[in-house]
């Protein structure tokens, strides 16, 4: 997809990939965003069952809020199928705020099987990108990163988001997330667990999921074991970018057996399930 050139000093490093971006991606933009909850987390269960992990894979993975171009993406299976390097871009001002950011990017690459994520050291090493903003200047920063349009407003009005490229359907080949770093650490952590995990893939957010941070509607806040199954079973080596909803069903009962080797190792790393 095309993009203009970013002006601000934040986003400058960028303009080096940028011709890259328009030769590469684009078939569709997909878009997260966060709003604020407005329900109290419901106390989970020490475990899920088979139907309640692959009905979050569902609801997570296809459908799509926002624009007409992220819905489109919604109706097929995405994900990263090369190592994803993280890059942070800091305007925050804010200490510590990358280092929890290079923390949990470390925690996703030892617990979760078939997905290499690791901080790069350059820009032209990374598909992530993280923006660390200010309210002050988190709608400037976001202006200045992405094509003026529908896509841009739509981020704007949140408290946090997403914006993800295709290189071909199904396969995301760049990702850019926009945290709030100055709004307390129950903000900051419920937003970067939530809009670095969607940008790999499960992008939909459901009010039908209590104990999901995939849900306006609830203050789960950490990344727990339940979303932990739902991005487990799409890195899943059986998992192909491109599926549709039926050919990821048939292939969902073997993911979730071999998540649930897995789970016994992870689930002391997380927060509540």
């Amino acid at each position: 997809m095309a993009r203009d050139a970013p002006s601000n000093t934040l986003v400058r490093p960028l303009a080096g990939v940028a011709p890259a971006l328009a030769a590469l991606l684009a078939l569709f933009l997909m878009v997260v965003g966060v709003s604020p909850a407005t329900a109290a987390p419901v106390a989970p269960p020490v475990d899920f069952t088979d139907n309640q992990i692959a009905r979050g894979f569902m609801l997570t993975v296809f459908g799509r809020e926002g624009p007409a171009s992220s819905q489109a993406a919604g109706h097929y299976v995405n994900k990263f199928v090369d190592p994803v390097g993280v890059q942070v871009l800091d305007a925050s001002g804010v200490a510590g705020r990358a280092e929890e950011v290079a923390g949990f990017v470390g925690l996703l690459d030892r617990i979760v099987p078939n997905l290499k994520i690791r901080m790069a050291e350059k820009p032209e090493k990374a598909r992530l990108f993280v923006f660390l903003v200010n309210r002050s200047n988190y709608r400037k920063v976001i202006a200045d990163a992405l094509p003026r349009g529908a896509e841009a407003t739509f981020m704007e009005r949140s408290r946090c988001s997403a914006v993800m490229w295709n290189r071909t359907t199904g396969v995301l080949d760049r990702a850019y997330i926009f945290i709030l770093a100055d709004k307390g650490q129950k903000t900051f952590t419920s937003c970067l667990a939530e809009e670095l995990t969607q940008a790999l893939g499960p992008a939909n957010d459901s009010s039908k999921l209590p104990y999901s941070l995939y849900n306006d509607d609830n203050d789960v806040g950490t990344f727990g074991l339940f979303d932990w199954y739902i991005l487990a079973t799409l890195y899943d080596d059986a998992m192909m970018p491109g599926m549709n909803a039926d050919e990821a069903l048939s292939v969902l009962p073997g993911a979730i057996a071999r998540a649930r080797d897995f789970a016994p190792r992870v689930r002391p790393l997380l927060g509540p399930p």
